[in-house]
């Protein structure tokens, strides 16, 4: 027979079970509730059965003795329980904030102390048992308090409260108590905190809480009925597998009288819901009625006036949840793309059901931490809600409170179809009891503000006349005798300076960079710097010194009407202000560049490098497009979408996807279009194109009406220009030499170069029809017709619109270097290089670099040289350094052997470091470098680095006939001539 275990066994097993489960449990921190004092107005003391419980869990439940209100308190615990917690239990915790500490006291019948003399003896427990069952059944005199101790779990270690209780039933007018005479309850809380939770200690440090606060529902299709149940709910983050939870405001009560819904106590809803006892807080809800955000312009006024209470129903009530710093970040993001849900229902003969969406973005604001709303309610729409907030349904319906009548007591499949049926019937009817909608009135605040708010330091006056002291301590006195006129109205003389500046022909950028040269080390530099404009040009006009550098009469003309220029340039910008950009990112600057070279392949590479690093950032994501536009359509339309859903305002953005939607579907890209208008009314540019679209359309009524428009926008002088360069270096640059756009031109061909440089070609067409038609033929037309072809492939119809502006116009500069750039595409040598001998000197970098083809090996260095001081990028210094290595070639050759280095060697490894610095995927440089670094280590380094960066290797020599456009390495990918097509890049 098997021998079983005996009790010793059995106490010495359980043992080491519990040991077991101890040691592995997690370290827990410890709330401590002590009473320190129950103060009465009764003279004689006083037991109370008194009763502490949070979230549910008894802490305290013991008989204690009052004192006399006047009576000095010793600070004795008469009282003592604790709880524990488990701070790394977040989802707990955040259920925490919702839940106060509620206090609970009842005074004993004499009876009842007599049966138990020693109350605190542990003998007496019969008669201990006995009170405590008497106590349950009576529910007379109770008093109660709500304690928020929230604090205790995030960052508070001590806390004292004083706190009067509230009797639990509510008495008449006549027999109330007043406020001086309710028994005041005074408790010390304290926490315990283990150290092995200081992790867990730091992070809810950190934390932020959200309450929201539902005060009512008002001008609701039904008046109040009791045997409705009205049944409200809204979504709070919480820190779980899903990241949210649905909070519910349930049983919404009647308007009481003489109620206000800018002044009152709010109740926690979790107490009020689960018992129903004296619930409220002890912070008001106070504020005016112009402090509620009222985008639908309800006027919620008359509905919160005692007249108008019938169709009101009230909850007065509010949730809290806590933020972590991850929780809150998520946060951010949601509020910054949807709006936040609301679901109201009602339950009875008849359902109702409604939606609301709450507009949160203003907590984004730096300091912002309250929004108060009023929200119209819509008829419930599933589909609208999860376009508009994101989620579904809050409310199940399985959720709903049991009906008294018969006609619920059916199926939820039934429950659901007639449910479906009334929403169709009632989804054009309005939800208010008269014409209008009923809306809520609902509080959002938070403890902190997501962004701290910025307040600049202020300088006291004091200071301010000190640096005046400073500034004006050597007064410079200067003599304006020359030809320039002084005039009062200083702001309206620069603009019209500005504007006239457009009007100077150009002269070349070799006399313009001789210019600059000449007046960087000289007096007149610190004038330009310094003073204002009158001032400089008199000075420039008087003191000026020709004869040191200026050989006639024309050249000095010249020089002093550029000097002139930059003069009112600086002036304009320090009188009227120039916009503080930031500092371009390294990534996005060499993007540019290879977008700008032609080399789209590697411009998409750093492209996509950017774009990672910044997903949020909408500007990123609409220049990626503009670069996909040339390679995939599709690709191109998704990060366009991607960047309107990040800034839907933006006017660039919403040009750009209007023209990408119109070549697809033209009806399709109307609300573009219609989003330019509502949300850019003063930016010419767009109302052009909107105009043209119109046209394109053929509706021409609105198209007449939005050119009427723009004319009485240009006449009042509203006028606004969009804040996007279409420079060198910047997001609308482009490959080809700028069409020169003069004021007073028509705004279509302003238009339609900006459409040209979105790749936006019908509607740019549509520009230049009009402008046509309105001004007649001009060089600028012809430059931008041929871009038009050129840009949709049509290479001869470029060049035939080229010839025919030379013919009528004569040589112009930048008509020639588009001829050059269609002649090099069709791979046509000797007129290529016929067209840039006649062009001249570009002003662009790609046709710079383009016309070194055609250049003879002593004139390239000069250009290439005065090219990197202008716009320096990774593609002019590389094609510096082949002109280092090809220029020396022969003199290597006769010359004697160099025992390190040669310097063309060294000039060219430089220019390589020189393009590194501006791109550091630049493979070409890479692959010099590792045709000319010595240790062995470096130029596999080099050589790998080339690979990684897309120079494919072939070998380390170069190919025996280089093409021309070897120079330029993979800026001219469109080359398709024998030795380029065999030289792979």
């Amino acid at each position: 027979m098997k021998r079983g275990k005996n009790k010793s066994d059995l106490k010495k097993y359980a043992s080491e079970v519990q040991l077991k489960e101890s040691f592995q449990s997690p370290p827990f921190d410890i709330l401590v509730v002590k009473v320190l004092s129950l103060q009465v107005p009764e003279k004689q003391p006083m037991h109370f059965a008194m009763q502490v419980v949070f979230y549910d869990q008894l802490i305290l439940d013991e008989v204690v003795t009052s004192l006399w209100a006047r009576e000095l308190t010793n600070e004795e615990i008469i009282a003592q329980g604790v709880m524990n917690y488990d701070p790394s239990d977040y989802e707990k915790i955040s259920l925490f904030a919702d839940t106060p500490l509620k206090v609970t006291i009842q005074p004993l019948t004499t009876k009842e102390t007599n049966v138990s003399p020693v109350l605190n003896s542990k003998s007496n427990e019969s008669q201990h048992k006995r009170l405590d069952t008497e106590f349950l059944k009576t529910t007379t005199n109770m008093s109660s308090c709500n304690v928020d101790i929230l604090p205790m779990f995030l960052d508070t270690d001590e806390m004292y409260v004083r706190v009067r209780m509230h009797p639990e039933t509510q008495t008449s007018v006549l027999n109330a108590i007043s406020f001086d005479n309710l028994p005041l309850l005074t408790i010390k809380l304290s926490v315990d905190r283990n150290e092995l939770n200081a992790k867990h200690h730091d992070i809810l440090s950190e934390a932020n809480y959200l309450k929201i606060t539902l005060v009512g529902c008002y001008n609701l299709p039904i008046p109040y009925n009791k045997d409705f149940v009205y049944t409200a709910a809204t979504k709070a983050t919480l820190t779980n597998e899903t990241n949210n939870n649905v909070i519910k405001f349930n049983e919404g009560y009647k308007s009481p009288k003489r109620f206000s819904d800018t002044n009152f106590y709010p109740k926690w809803e979790t107490v009020r819901y689960y018992e129903n006892v004296y619930s409220e807080s002890s912070e008001k809800f106070n504020c005016k009625l112009e402090n509620f955000q009222n985008d639908a312009n309800i006027d919620f006024e008359k509905y919160l006036t005692e007249s108008s209470r019938h169709n009101t129903i009230i909850w007065a009530s509010f949730h809290r949840t806590l933020l972590l710093k991850e929780t809150e970040l998520r946060m951010c993001d949601f509020l910054r793309q949807y709006h936040w849900p609301l679901e109201l229902r009602i339950s009875g003969s008849t359902d109702y059901c409604f939606m609301a969406s709450l507009d949160l973005f203003k907590l984004l604001y730096p300091g912002e931490d309250t929004v108060r709303l009023v929200v119209p309610l819509q008829w419930f729409d599933e589909v609208t809600m999860k376009e508009k907030c994101d989620c579904d349904p809050l409310l199940a319906f399985n959720e709903q409170a049991p009906s008294t009548t018969s006609s619920f007591r059916k199926s939820s499949k039934m429950t659901d179809s007639v449910r479906t049926s009334k929403t169709d019937t009632r989804s054009q009817m309005p939800t208010g009891s008269d014409d209008s909608c009923a809306f809520v009135i609902i509080e959002v605040a938070l403890q902190r503000p997501f962004k701290k708010p910025v307040t600049p330091p202020q300088i006291s006056q004091q200071e301010i006349k000190e640096m005046l002291k400073e500034m004006e301590a050597q007064p410079c006195q200067r003599e304006c005798t020359g030809r320039g006129q002084k005039v009062k109205d200083w702001q309206n003389t620069v603009k019209m300076a500005a504007n006239a500046l457009r009007r100077i022909p150009f002269y070349g950028s070799a006399d313009f960079c001789t210019f600059d040269r000449q007046l960087g080390s000289t007096r007149t530099r610190v004038e330009i710097l310094t003073s204002l404009c009158e001032e400089a040009a008199i000075y420039v006009n008087n003191n000026f010194v020709t004869k040191d550098f200026l050989q006639s009469e024309k050249t000095f003309e010249e020089l002093l009407m550029m000097a002139h220029a930059c003069l009112v340039r600086i002036a304009s910008d320090t009188l009227l202000g120039v916009d503080d950009w930031p500092k371009m990112d390294p990534i996005i600057r060499a993007a540019r560049h290879a977008r700008h070279f032609q080399d789209t392949h590697h411009a998409l590479e750093l492209y996509f490098q950017s774009v990672a690093q910044n997903t949020r950032n909408a500007d990123r994501w609409r220049e990626l497009a503009t670069c996909l536009r040339d390679l995939d359509q599709d690709w191109a339309d998704i990060c366009l979408d991607k960047s309107l859903m990040l800034n839907p305002r933006h006017p660039l953005t919403l040009l750009s996807k209007g023209c990408m939607v119109f070549k697809k579907d033209p009806d399709a890209a109307e609300p573009f279009f219609l989003g330019i208008l509502y949300f850019q009314p003063f930016w010419l540019v767009g109302l052009v194109a909107a105009n043209a679209f119109y046209i394109h359309r053929e509706n021409f009524q609105i198209a007449d009406a939005v050119l009427d428009f723009l004319k009485k926008t240009q006449t009042q002088g509203l006028s606004e220009q969009l804040k996007i360069p279409r420079a060198w270096e910047n997001e609308l640059g482009d490959w080809w030499d700028s069409t020169p756009l003069r004021p007073g031109m028509s705004l279509y061909y302003d238009t339609a170069d900006l459409l040209l440089r979105i790749r936006a070609i019908k509607l740019a067409e549509v520009c230049l029809a009009q402008a046509l038609i309105r001004t007649g033929e001009c060089p600028e037309y012809f430059h931008l017709l041929a871009l038009c072809c050129r840009l949709k492939g049509n290479v001869n119809d470029a060049l035939c619109n080229i010839q025919k502006g030379i013919e009528k116009f004569g040589e112009i500069s930048y008509l020639r270097t588009l001829e050059a750039e269609c002649y090099y595409t069709q791979n046509n040598s000797q007129a290529y290089s016929a067209s840039f001998e006649k062009a001249g000197t570009g002003s662009g970098s790609y046709s710079i670099l383009l016309s070194m083809l055609s250049r003879s090996t002593e004139h390239c260095r000069p250009v290439l040289v005065e090219l990197l001081r202008r716009q320096p990028s990774a593609y002019a210094w590389m094609a510096l350094a082949e002109y280092w290595i090809t220029s020396t070639k022969e003199e290597a050759k006769n010359a004697p052997q160099w025992r390190g280095e040669t310097p063309a060697v060294s000039n060219a490894i430089a220019c390589a470091v020189e393009a590194l610095k501006i791109d550091k995927q630049a493979g070409r440089a890479w692959a010099l470098l590792a045709r000319f670094v010595k240790p062995s280590a470096r130029k596999l380094y080099c050589k790998q680095m080339a690979i990684s960066c897309g120079y494919s290797w072939v070998n380390e020599r170069a190919p025996s006939r280089p093409s021309q456009c070897h120079r330029l390495g993979k800026a001219l990918r469109e080359c398709r001539c024998k030795i380029c097509n065999n030289f792979i890049l």
